[in-house]
């Protein structure tokens, strides 16, 4: 029977959360196109990461080497390659990250399989495989359809699916590791964090979020003010922090912060993906932009088309002086 391998990313000691994204789309394409799900845990010393993935999905593969301690292009997409010539699985999904584009497309190019990247939405047909992803800022969302072949690679979009729950304990197998380059040409010097700064945005259950909106840095303590009387969090997008409006602890999204607030609010933000990305599942989503057409609304539960300072100042008549 095919299958569909989900390619599992680690980092520093955990599984990334996107993986298990993956894992829900893997068992939709199990009940919709029979394909048999996989897990490819793919590193050193990765037992334990095995053991967690093992219990949502029921077959995991595991390529552990001293080679794979790091991740580079070189080691992992050997291992990668060897595995999915013997396996030919139908399907290959990883997240849409750096992990993911860099390797799903130049393993797709190297290996001559079709691939769609920054996909919203994947399924599998008789025609073979189709996929809805945005462009052009995720103004306009495409549906691209490609012909058969003997399989195909997917990278999927952060937040476009929800983190899969675990389903029981799944087997676990061994890959031999192929021989490794004899000399990689990169090497992988370590992991920068973005310091904490003043605040912590992922802990906070209410964020205001300004955007490309608020104009001038002369407006950015409006929308402090308001945050305090809301008892929120400020945060932004990351046209506020190249502009050094803000700093780099409060930017939301794929460079910046991953956020779960209880309620989140954003003003004159688009809603690029690399933003909304950074917005994993909050409990209420508010939007207010002027353009009826910004992707944000795609994502926001409730929407105010309207001007962000008519609307600031609205909340704070509201709330009363302090």
């Amino acid at each position: 029977m095919a299958k569909v391998f989900v390619l599992v990313e680690h980092r520093q000691g955990s599984i990334r959360e996107a993986t298990f994204e993956c894992v829900t789309l893997a068992r939709e394409l199990h009940a919709s196109a029979g394909l048999e799900p996989a897990a490819v845990v793919v590193g050193s010393g990765v037992a334990a990461f095995a053991d967690t993935i093992a219990a949502y999905l029921p077959e995991t593969i595991v390529v552990d080497d001293p080679a794979l301690e790091r991740f580079r292009y070189e080691t992992h997409a050997a291992a990668l390659r060897d595995l999915i010539e013997r396996e030919a699985p139908l399907l290959v999904l990883a997240p849409h990250s750096a992990f993911g584009m860099e390797l799903v497309p130049r393993l797709s190019a190297e290996l001559g399989r079709p691939c769609a990247t920054d996909c919203v939405e994947v399924a599998m047909a008789e025609g073979g495989l189709s996929a809805v992803r945005s462009v052009y800022n995720g103004k306009i969302l495409e549906r691209l359809a490609f012909a058969p072949a003997g399989g195909y690679f997917a990278t999927v979009r952060s937040g476009s699916y929800a983190p899969a729950a675990t389903a029981g304990a799944g087997s676990i197998r061994a890959h031999a590791c192929p021989a490794m380059p004899a000399t990689p040409r990169t090497e992988h010097r370590g992991y920068r964090e973005t310091a904490a700064g003043e605040v912590d945005i992922t802990q906070a259950p209410m964020l205001l979020a300004i955007g490309r909106g608020i104009k001038d840095v002369e407006n950015v303590p409006k929308a402090q003010a308001l945050a305090d009387r809301l008892g929120a969090v400020l945060a932004c997008s990351r046209p506020v922090v190249d502009k050094k409006w803000l700093g780099k602890e409060r930017q939301v999204g794929t460079s910046g912060r991953t956020v779960k607030p209880k309620v989140y609010i954003a003003f004159g933000i688009s809603g690029a993906f690399q933003h909304l990305a950074g917005v994993k599942s909050p409990g209420v989503f508010i939007a207010v932009n002027r353009d009826p057409k910004a992707p944000v609304f795609r994502a926001a539960d409730f929407g105010v088309v309207e001007d962000m300072f008519k609307i600031m100042d609205a909340l704070a008549e509201k709330l009363g002086a302090k």
